[in-house]
């Protein structure tokens, strides 16, 4: 079939890097057909675009889908020899992931003032590839976020909460506010289509209060009508009910309400020890992962009419307990930590 063949928005922006980059016609038309077809363009359109037959189109596509850019361009480029020694390609590498370079031919550039070798844009993006490199969008962290002490609280937890007694629970705890409205995302739709979802125009949320153990799958989350001191003492009295006679260790980020003094003296007497998080570290708590789990499932691509149906939808989902769900949420959110570092200063 013509019309089932998609690209993400990563895969569109390196095949149109390589166009950009090409200076050969059989690569170039090899790209084009593929772009073309994820437009939704038939074979006989593209026929008279490209001048390439039906037959050609089809094995282009069946190339790029099992082996992706580097097989569909590699019978022009099989087998060149790089130009870099191999001293030269470790200080490339080193050079890339310090600094940032947002075109081939900056790199060409940095190439030809540092060894004197010339490159084309074009042979600089396959030899990237060839590297391990690709064009890719970069990540946003926080720019207080300490990547030492991440990785010290890693190290912590691996050695201490990894593997516990029988009578200790560990949970990761911490609020999340849902908002109602809607929440675009993405889905299979017909090429030339759009998908439209009803949009509400309400600014009313819910507050939510949540632990995870990721040892289970086990959620408990709670609503409440604001989350401060007195919310977060009642859920540390409800996790204590639900494990009586178990010592509890709850991880969570050191946000004032959580952090405040009443709160650290209720635990205490619960006999629960909280462990806080470094500070600007939410890719260190195991919930907020959760809470993106809830939100794709239960509110992208979903309309709910009212607030009263947006409020029931997440509760219904928070009180599943099916063993089906906790399965599903361990290999969404293995005991595995998501460390980040600064690339560039």
């Amino acid at each position: 079939m013509e019309g089932d063949f998609n690209l993400t928005n990563r895969s569109r922006i390196i095949l149109e890097e390589f166009h950009r980059a090409c200076l050969d016609k059989k690569t170039a038309d090899r790209i084009k057909a593929i772009l073309l077809i994820a437009d939704g363009f038939t074979y006989a359109q593209i026929k008279k675009i490209l001048l390439l037959d039906e037959r050609t189109l089809s094995r282009y596509k069946n190339v790029y889908i099992e082996r992706g850019i580097d097989g569909l361009i590699e019978n022009n480029y099989q087998g060149r020899h790089c130009k870099l020694s191999e001293e030269q390609i470790q200080q490339l590498k080193h050079e890339l992931d310090t600094q940032l370079y947002m075109t081939a031919e900056s790199i060409c550039e940095y190439i030809r003032k540092t060894f004197g070798i010339r490159y084309t844009a074009q042979g600089m993006v396959q030899t990237l590839h060839r590297f391990g490199y690709r064009y890719k969008k970069t990540s946003i962290v926080p720019g207080k976020m300490d990547p030492n002490k991440q990785k010290s609280f890693v190290n912590k937890y691996k050695r201490r909460y990894r593997h516990l007694a029988d009578d200790e629970k560990v949970y990761f705890m911490d609020g999340s506010h849902p908002t109602y409205n809607s929440h675009a995302g993405y889905g299979w739709i017909a090429v030339g289509r759009r998908f439209a979802i009803k949009s509400q125009d309400g600014r009313k949320r819910i507050n939510l209060m949540g632990a995870y153990d990721p040892k289970t799958g086990e959620v408990i989350v709670r609503d409440y009508c604001t989350l401060n001191q007195e919310s977060t003492v009642d859920f540390l009295r409800q996790l204590k009910l639900r494990n009586s006679g178990k010592k509890i260790y709850v991880i969570c980020d050191n946000v004032r309400y959580q952090y405040a003094k009443s709160v650290r003296k209720e635990a205490k007497g619960l006999g629960i020890r909280l462990i806080y998080l470094p500070g600007y570290s939410p890719n260190l708590n195991l919930i907020e992962r959760y809470w993106g789990y809830l939100k794709k499932t239960v509110l992208v691509n979903k309309y709910y009419a009212t607030y009263e149906q947006f409020k029931e939808a997440i509760l219904k989902f928070s009180r599943n307990k099916s063993k089906k769900l906790k399965i599903a949420l361990l290999k969404y959110i293995p005991e595995k930590f998501d460390m980040l570092e600064y690339a560039f200063t």
